[in-house]
């Protein structure tokens, strides 16, 4: 990465403006979880309705799209990931009636609507598979990867084809005694993985997205999309020496395999092209050496990727040097994404924050973070009212299929229930999935039932209306920092430029765009006092300070300012 020049020079710096303007480079979309979300008919699961009726509320926060994961008819073996109809509303969540409420509401809204969708597997209970396992000789049979036992086994036990692990555990393959072949399942047992070489399977999932457009999405999150295609030949994972233990080696055998970029191109003309639609993948192991890859703007392929290490970084320095990294690789190539969490991680306060002595301040300075780079943000919900990780009191509170599943794995292996429950708690993706707390009713506005995952006790202080109703509250931090980059479109499309890029304090610049300034963010990322790293700026030139206003002679913990360059 280029060294970064002396920060009195870097305002008279003027750089050619690579982007051109689209809705989804300036969207700041918010991931709706619906289960946990809004519960409108007592029965203890977040519903369409409840979405509906929040919509106000996400209007005043500011963003200006939502991300919904899965809401189709699904027996939930993993909350909706395992989907059994493509085209059908799961009956918890609501009708195809109330989807079209809630899409007619977004546009009154101006707001947007981004859908996920499951393409690399179906629930084990979709029509599709019931066909498929019911004999070799059915017309679907190879919609699914379906391959003999191995020969070379010993006894009369059937031996998988290949020593694939899932990733919930256990083998990647399942028996099944009446057709005599096992079928892959890269997740749960009850999630089969397609068979993307059958072009019927792929005509079949582009109809599913383009009814969707059609029915009002504006875009689709592609779940794990570039697991789609699978290793040629199914070929052992070699094990590291001492080894013992199958598992699948995602990056060499499950991800990104030949013919990947043939199959998203193919889907990007039969469904994305001559429409204005958005496409963001889920994307494992895909970074600054391949994105452009999938997210060049010459590819065809997807407008933009997720990119997990984002959720796994340890300090501010490792966020800013993985986006600079991104940024320098894709800079007029491609545009990029930007989370702290989502369904499937820690909360962001807990993870990268300090919500015990430095709540607000921490929390407003991950805002300002997420909301002041080149690349689309994606917040989660919760997160604009600072709620952090929440540790269950026993297995039988969590509904997580990849928590239940690592536990009981770690009793059987002979550790203690006690030290196996306090292993999987830091990692639960039910963390992020606790009902949002609404208001300081009994059901914290949530539910009138029995909420489908306990309400977090020590998220109730922080609700909704109480935050709404204080100017001072990390809800109003969030809502003034998304006016500010809707105000200052230099936020959006202004040249990225570090100006210390070490240690606890990170400070870049955000170059000139059009009539808008260009603009400094400076973040000390930590609990101690800083000094500056560069000249103090003038009160006047002060967009947002997360502590109100500047210290002269110091950066506080966890201080986060923007302001404009031209009053260095």
């Amino acid at each position: 990465m280029a060294q970064p020049a002396p920060a009195q020079s870097l305002i008279l710096m003027t750089v050619p403006q690579p982007e051109s303007p689209a809705w989804w480079k300036e969207a700041v979309f918010y991931q709706v979880y619906p289960r946990s979300f809004a519960d409108s008919n007592g029965d203890g699961i977040g519903d369409l309705p409840g979405i509906t009726g929040k919509l106000d509320y996400l209007k005043r926060l500011g963003v200006d799209g939502l991300w919904l994961s899965p809401i189709y008819a699904s027996p939930n073996d993993d909350n909706g990931y395992d989907i059994s109809d493509y085209l059908a509303i799961g009956p918890e969540y609501g009708t195809l009636k109330d989807f079209q409420e809630l899409s007619l509401g977004l546009k009154e809204r101006g707001l947007r609507l981004i859908l996920d969708q499951v393409l690399n597997h179906t629930s084990d209970e979709h029509e599709w598979f019931h066909q498929s396992r019911s004999s070799r000789a059915n017309p679907r049979r190879d919609w699914y990867h379906w391959l003999d036992a191995r020969t070379d086994g010993e006894g009369d036990r059937p031996v998988p084809p290949n020593n694939w692990r899932s990733v919930f555990g256990g083998s990647a393959w399942e028996w099944e005694a009446s057709t005599q072949q096992y079928y892959l399942h890269c997740f749960s047992r009850k999630q089969p993985d397609l068979n993307w070489r059958n072009p019927d399977v792929r005509r079949a999932l582009y109809e599913v997205l383009t009814t969707w457009a059609t029915r009002g999405a504006d875009g689709f999150r592609l779940d794990v999309i570039n697991m789609i295609a699978k290793a040629e030949g199914y070929p052992d994972v070699p094990r590291p020496a001492g080894n013992t233990e199958p598992f699948l080696n995602l990056d060499e055998y499950g991800v990104n395999q030949p013919p990947i970029h043939e199959y998203l191109r193919e889907m990007h003309d039969a469904v994305f092209a001559g429409r204005d639609l958005y496409s963001v993948g889920e994307t494992w192991w895909v970074g600054a050496h391949n994105t452009i890859d999938f997210t060049g703007y010459h590819r065809r392929e997807l407008n933009a990727a997720f990119y997990f290490y984002f959720h796994e970084c340890a300090s501010g320095q490792a966020h800013f040097e993985n986006f600079s990294n991104l940024y320098e690789a894709t800079r007029g190539k491609s545009w990029l994404t930007v989370t702290l969490g989502n369904h499937d991680s820690r909360r962001s306060l807990s993870r990268f924050g300090d919500p015990v002595n430095y709540r607000h301040a921490s929390a407003s300075l991950l805002a300002t973070w997420l909301l002041t780079l080149p690349a689309t943000p994606f917040l989660f919900q919760g997160e604009e009212l600072g709620l952090t990780d929440h540790a269950y009191s026993t297995i039988t509170d969590y509904r997580d299929i990849q928590t239940v599943n690592r536990y009981q794995e770690l009793v059987a292996s002979g550790v203690s229930p006690e030290k196996a429950l306090a292993e999987v708690r830091v990692t639960s993706r039910d963390n992020g999935r606790s009902p949002i707390p609404w208001d300081a009713t009994p059901g914290a506005g949530f539910s009138r039932g029995v909420p489908w995952l306990p309400i977090a006790g020590d998220h109730r202080p922080f609700h909704a209306a109480g935050q709404v109703d204080d100017p001072g509250s990390i809800f109003h931090a969030y809502a003034r920092l998304l006016a500010l980059r809707k105000q200052v479109k230099s936020l959006v499309y202004g040249d990225f430029t570090p100006i210390k890029e070490s240690g606890q304090v990170l400070a870049y610049r955000r170059g000139e765009w059009g009539s808008h300034p260009a603009v400094c963010v400076i973040l000390n990322w930590g609990s101690s006092a800083q000094p500056w790293p560069c000249p103090i700026p003038s009160a006047d030139g002060i967009l947002y300070a997360n502590h109100g206003g500047i210290a002269y002679s110091h950066l506080r913990p966890w201080e986060a300012v923007i302001f404009t360059a031209a009053r260095l």
